[in-house]
């Protein structure tokens, strides 16, 4: 379906914008005006509830940089595949440090990569993108996306990423490798809700002694399949985690295969699973965390 071109003046703005939000049919036109500069000047962009965009860009066999872009948010884009479209090189984000996708059904990665389509794993990270400064990542309701990133991601990937956030991904079966975890040394808080196939965090490999040095909040919530959040043989250290808050797990029995040493006096916990009795669940808390914690009941 077309839309109204855009008047001129609206044209000679988008050039020299800096931040730009755009709702509706019209956010098509926006694009098509700012792949002339091919977005140069953006560090702002926002775009929302609009059926007719596919791609954000659709330039192909080269690498493709966005020098200033900082924030980045797409919402309720019904039919947005990828960020560019067909194959690149590379693509360069070298200045970004927010990422909220939310809603976007048809959603696979910001970059796609050679016989990639819907039924195959859609890796939304992987090594043709780079976003070195990435801080904040908020993905919701992205139902295609089957990984993260890719297991072969160099273990420095996200190591600016403060603040993790993944609701209602029904494909994901787990978030990360013990490589590219092992490299989250920022991390403060790690929210993971609604994802129904997600069956463990961080998948089973090679010792991690200290993982996330820097996370305070933890909150696993809804998962129906997850059976534990790592599998080592090493004991883990959380020298900063002060809330943890798991609730909807029904089938989640240890949290990782040893004892984890807490170091941290105000560590809270939470879990509102009714099937679960108070004492038991002490008990088993206790026994896996080696430390006295405070059960917070559920708040109606």
């Amino acid at each position: 379906m077309e839309t109204a071109p855009l008047g001129d003046w609206i044209c000679h703005l988008l050039k020299e914008s800096e931040f730009v939000d755009s709702r509706g049919k019209g956010s098509n036109n926006v694009l098509t005006e700012l792949q002339l500069n091919e977005f140069q000047n953006v560090k702002c962009l926002q775009l929302s509830d609009c059926d007719l965009v596919t791609h954000l860009l659709k330039r192909t066999h080269e690498v493709i940089k966005f020098p200033n872009l900082y924030e980045l948010e797409l919402q309720y884009l019904e039919c947005l595949t990828h960020f560019c479209s067909d194959t690149v090189v590379g693509i360069e984000f070298p200045q970004l440090r927010i990422v909220n996708l939310c809603y976007l059904p048809e959603f696979q990665n910001l970059c796609p990569i050679a016989n990639n389509s819907i039924t195959d794993s859609n890796l939304l990270f992987h090594e043709k993108v780079s976003c070195p400064n990435l801080e904040e990542l908020k993905i919701t309701g992205a139902i295609s996306i089957s990984a993260l990133c890719s297991h072969q991601l160099p273990t420095d990937y996200f190591t600016k990423l403060k603040t993790l956030y993944v609701s209602n991904c029904g494909k994901l079966r787990n978030l990360m490798s013990p490589s590219v975890a092992k490299g989250l040394l920022n991390l403060q808080v790690l929210c993971i809700t609604n994802c129904e196939s997600m069956e463990e965090v961080i998948t089973k490999g090679e010792g991690i002694m200290t993982l996330f040095p820097q996370l305070e909040q933890l909150e696993l919530h809804k998962l129906p399949k997850l059976g534990h959040f790592f599998m080592t043989e090493h004991a883990l250290e959380f020298s900063f985690l002060k809330e943890v808050k798991i609730y909807n797990c029904p089938e989640m029995k240890t949290f990782v295969q040893q004892e984890i040493p807490m170091s941290t006096l105000s560590l809270k916990w939470e879990n509102f699973d009714n099937k679960v009795k108070v004492d038991d669940l002490n008990k088993w808390i206790q026994q896996r965390f080696n430390y006295k914690v405070c059960l917070i009941p559920r708040v109606e």
